[in-house]
């Protein structure tokens, strides 16, 4: 039991779950800079002033929603929003657009919007194609709430039509926020929009809860359900619940602890760690969303004297990442999923991250070109992305204060990740095409273990 206890201490000292890490005097809570290899340069857009006729709500709401755009199209990867151009030839909402004027400006796109009554519309021209997208007649509810989902929906709809991919507006993420009370932490499990707002609880057991991931949804479909780790029971045990009722059920009774889990995108199988056998060794076990576990677990990789942690399948679910410290120091490893009874020892592992000795919380990217991570370089805690095709590993963040727990977008261009600190622990978005990661959280708690939605193209 005593070498369980100290696996286990280590165990939690990747995840810097119990640190008690002093905050840098110097760190601005507002702002985290990123350092990037810039794969592509944003195109300039000019956003004109909303254009209102007969409006059913006031200045300062059509304010807020004019904000809201203006977010999704500041951080959707490729484009950026000029500020009010004294020269812009804007008009009414019905004008044309005179595309030689705006191109004298160095302007790639012009949206324009029109709020009439309680109803919204859209007018998107690509200057270097003369190719104009349409939205009309989007309802309005006058509830922000509601609102902003439908201007996500918007920034959706127009950057399909720009740039042929689904952008990521309108996805959703799950993410821990826990508070004290007295002498007792609590760690609830929180969703919010993919710019953290329209935050709303989703568990309530009143007790920690750690690492939740959504279960992925079936094709066309979103995601309805989840899976974390609770200690409501003392051991740490996995939970499946619903996101309409937060109501956990055991996911296998499985005896000791289990910690970690990660789904594949087909739904078939979910990888974990369990410490049954005297070791927190990593498990793969047959899996349905209506069923739940099915059959026993394998044991798919263990090491003498030595810890595992986080794993995350391939897209393809015919690999696994995880991190274990069987050299001697927390590394990220590969390994090829075993066939059904197959020997831990013909089972090799690939050792992914060599520029630094602690990684943790390997996240694969959607599109399985790339996997982000946390690695401590000069005694700080960044995020890293290994780039599988270039065989090559690249910081991306920099700078004072901790980052954990990357989590890719379903483009597999942008992130988010919490910030580290036992007083203060926020999330933050960045994508791979710009230079700086913005503070997405607020309000009371340790927000920590994001989780973003798996989103399917219909």
């Amino acid at each position: 039991m005593t070498h369980l206890k100290y696996y286990f201490i280590i165990f939690f000292l990747f995840l810097a779950f119990k640190q008690n890490l002093s905050a840098l005097a110097n760190e601005d809570n507002e702002k985290i800079v990123v350092r990037l290899a810039t794969e592509s340069k944003l195109m300039p857009l000019y956003l004109a002033p909303f254009y209102q006729e007969n409006p059913a709500f006031t200045a300062h709401y059509t304010q807020q929603l004019e904000q809201v755009l203006q977010f999704d199209l500041n951080h959707n990867g490729m484009t950026f929003t000029l500020k009010n151009e004294s020269k812009a030839p804007v008009g009414n909402f019905l004008d044309a657009v005179n595309s030689s004027s705006w191109k004298s400006l160095n302007v790639y796109y012009v949206l324009k919007i029109l709020i009439k009554d309680n109803q919204m519309s859209a007018r998107m021209l690509s200057l270097s194609s003369d190719h104009e997208k349409s939205v009309n007649n989007i309802p309005l509810s006058g509830d922000l709430s509601q609102d902003r989902r439908q201007i996500h929906r918007l920034a959706d709809s127009l950057h399909k039509s720009l740039f042929g991919n689904e952008g990521i507006a309108s996805t959703r993420i799950i993410y821990t926020c826990k508070t004290s009370h007295g002498l007792k932490s609590i760690a609830e499990v929180w969703e919010a929009d993919y710019d953290g707002a329209n935050a709303r609880q989703i568990t309530h057991e009143n007790s920690l809860i750690v690492t939740p991931t959504y279960i992925p949804p079936q094709q066309g479909h979103a995601s309805g359900s989840i899976m974390y780790v609770s200690y409501r029971a003392g051991q740490s045990k996995i939970y499946i619940a619903s996101l309409k009722d937060g109501v956990g059920r055991r996911f296998s009774l499985l005896k000791g602890n289990q910690l970690m889990p990660a789904i594949t995108k087909q739904r078939d199988k979910v990888a974990f760690i369990c410490d049954y056998t005297g070791n927190p060794d990593l498990f793969l076990q047959t899996f349905d969303p209506e069923k739940g576990a099915i059959g026993k677990p394998q044991q798919i990789f263990s090491t003498y004297l030595a810890t595992q942690g986080t794993p995350t399948f391939s897209p393809d679910g015919s690999k696994i990442a995880f991190v274990s410290n069987k050299d001697g120091s927390p590394r990220i490893y590969v390994i090829d999923i075993p066939a059904p009874g197959a020997s831990l020892k013909n089972i090799k592992a690939l050792l992914i991250s060599k520029s630094n000795r602690e990684n943790t919380a390997p996240a694969w990217s959607p599109d399985g070109s790339k996997l982000a991570y946390c690695a401590k370089s000069h005694d700080t805690r960044q995020i890293w992305i290994y780039d599988f095709d270039k065989k090559q590993e690249r910081q991306i963040t920099k700078g004072g204060g901790h980052k954990e727990n990357p989590t890719w977008a379903p483009n597999s261009l942008h992130l988010v990740f919490n910030s580290a600190d036992n007083n203060n622990s926020e999330l933050y978005l960045i994508n791979l095409h710009q230079p700086e990661a913005v503070k997405i959280s607020s309000g009371e708690g340790l927000k920590r273990f994001p989780a973003w939605e798996p989103k399917f193209s219909k």
